[in-house]
């Protein structure tokens, strides 16, 4: 019986390997994308002189940086998630009525990534001139809200992969580390229909976040609110929670909406 199990291609993955160092480090030089990845200086020379011709660097006096051909694809990327105009408006409409931050996102191979991410211009935020933000940037499931509200969505044996191969990040000292305080709060969010993380990704920062369904009860995404830590000293105003779940409840009517036309 033959084996369907791919082979993965080491030169690819070496490309891909130096994309990641170049991204990570600033302005690296061949020498250190040699020494860096383990790899002969011929051969980093000849996988980043590829990337140079292909666009996917660009080589300043010696040094190297990402293209902006990434950007390119990025916008592209951001734009086939589904319901992209929908989420757009739908995240900016409840950060204008909350002031809050709000972010919209999915999941992919196991980590969450934003896809809106939308903070006012007040003096809590300071004044905001990138409208980017957090977009495309990748969270550990494990100690963010919208995680959470993901997680306690997901069927246990998908729950149990994501655990398997990413584990728990902590990223300040309130993330949580351990599956038993994980699993408590899970329990908790599908309890009261939301997910709370205080300060596990930036200490001084909390959020709260309501996973969204497909019509065939799946997982879409999830909608976040976040605030610095001083505007609430005894938690949550319910106002504010109240305004998450209706946003949910629309965003789902959207959805259904379009698929039963």
């Amino acid at each position: 019986m033959a084996n369907d199990t791919p082979r993965l291609v080491h030169s690819t993955m070496t490309s891909l390997e130096i994309l990641e160092f170049v991204r990570n480090e600033e302005a690296p030089r061949l020498t250190d994308v040699a020494e860096g990845l383990g790899i002969g200086h011929s051969t980093a020379h000849n996988h980043l002189a590829t990337l140079e011709e292909h666009e996917w660097l660009v080589r300043e006096d010696g040094a190297y940086r990402l293209g902006l051909k990434f950007l390119e694809f990025g916008r592209h990327t951001r734009r086939t998630v589904p319901q992209f105009v929908a989420v757009r408006r739908l995240t900016n409409e409840l950060s204008a009525q909350t002031s809050f931050e709000v972010e919209f996102l999915v999941e992919e191979y196991g980590r969450i990534v934003s896809i809106f991410d939308v903070i006012p211009s007040n003096a809590v935020y300071g004044n905001v001139d990138d409208e980017w933000q957090g977009v495309g940037i990748s969270y550990n499931m494990t100690n963010t809200a919208s995680g959470k509200t993901i997680l306690a969505d997901l069927p246990p044996e998908r729950v149990e992969a994501i655990l398997e191969k990413w584990g728990f990040s902590q990223a300040t000292p309130y993330s949580v580390t351990d599956r038993e305080t994980l699993f408590d709060q899970l329990e908790t969010a599908r309890e009261r229909g939301y997910a709370k993380a205080h300060q596990e990704v930036h200490e001084g920062f909390e959020n709260i976040a309501v996973v969204v369904n497909w019509p065939d009860g799946s997982v879409f995404g999830a909608i976040s609110i976040g605030w610095p830590s001083y505007i609430f000293d005894g938690g949550i105003d319910q106002e504010v929670i109240d305004q998450l779940l209706e946003a949910k409840t629309k965003l789902e009517a959207e959805i259904a909406g379009e698929a039963s036309s």
